[in-house]
């Protein structure tokens, strides 16, 4: 077939509206999502380019990231952290678990005894409240039990309204595990004292050395911090106090072991540098529980 010479084509087939020019466009590939192969999209990741459907891309603070992306950002997410190194914002749960305990645990030794004027009498409080020649004997678990166990309304209250104030602000500030590891070990530390201040037959129960032991944890924090310690100076005086002057009804020796071992677990957990620091509080922690049964087995063979 030939074709009438053209204007500017004298030999070519006539060009116009109706040819135009499609037939010398180049042909674009299809493109597919880069996690869904059987969807065509015409979207793509803002940061690397990568073709994405509309499921697999997230809004950001500048276009869409697909999930390769948003994975990544994660990972490189800095996660706030509290002194101690746990992580910043948790509720402190344990605070509230602790006091659910004891206030439980006063509930049934005061239904055992049938009031509160006969507590003495109820099976959990007089075996498990701490005699040091009982527990140097073979009732071990005095050394935990008698720091969940109280003597009346008025002494489960205060050391309650103490631990709620005192374990949310330092929960807070170390975190979940943290916290109840400085519980315990100050809870065992007043029983250490106790062991060795107190008179062989003596009777001793309440949680005031772990509060102790909280309250020596947040003098070392708050120092930590640089935070003003007057208010927690003002506390911790107040309850010394009352300590010394009434203590024919009030375990000293409880105390002062409560308090020295919490601020010393109170500066493991925020004085330790940042790098292996998790590792090394465990260590530390396991040491100085190490070093708590070996007094505890030292005065049980003293007492044996």
């Amino acid at each position: 077939m030939t074709y009438p010479p053209q204007p500017g084509n004298p030999s070519g087939p006539p060009v116009g509206p109706s040819a135009g020019n499609f037939g010398y466009h180049p042909v674009r590939a299809v493109q597919v999502c880069s996690w869904h192969p059987d969807r065509v999209t015409a979207l793509s990741c803002t940061r690397c380019g990568r073709p994405s459907c509309p499921e697999c891309l997230q809004p950001a603070s500048v276009g869409f990231h697909c999930r390769a992306c948003q994975a990544e950002s994660k990972q490189n997410q800095v996660v706030p952290k509290t002194v101690a190194g746990s992580i910043l914002g948790q509720q402190p749960l344990i605070t509230y678990v602790l006091i659910a305990v004891n206030v439980l645990v006063f509930v049934i030794t005061m239904i055992q005894a049938g009031g509160e004027s006969r507590l003495p009498t109820s099976e959990w409080l007089s075996g498990g409240w701490l005699v040091p020649g009982l527990a140097a004997n073979g009732d071990y678990w005095q050394y935990i039990t008698s720091g969940f166990l109280h003597l009346s309304l008025i002494h489960v209250a205060l050391n309650m309204l103490s631990l709620y104030f005192l374990g949310i602000a330092l929960e807070r500030m170390v975190g979940r595990g943290r916290f109840l590891a400085i519980y315990v070990l100050a809870l065992l530390g007043g029983s250490v004292a106790v062991m060795y201040l107190s008179a062989e037959y003596s009777a001793t129960a309440g949680a005031s050395g772990a509060i102790f032991g909280l309250m020596g944890a947040l003098v070392v924090t708050f120092r930590r911090l640089k935070f003003n310690l007057r208010p927690l100076a003002g506390i911790l005086v107040l309850n010394i106090g009352i300590t010394v002057f009434n203590n024919t009804t009030i375990s000293w020796q409880g105390h002062l072991g409560g308090l020295l071992v919490g601020a010393a677990v109170g500066a493991v957990m925020v004085y330790l540098p940042a790098k292996d620091r998790t590792r090394n509080q465990v260590l530390a922690c396991a040491g100085i529980f190490a070093v708590i049964v070996l007094l505890i087995l030292i005065r049980a063979a003293q007492l044996s």
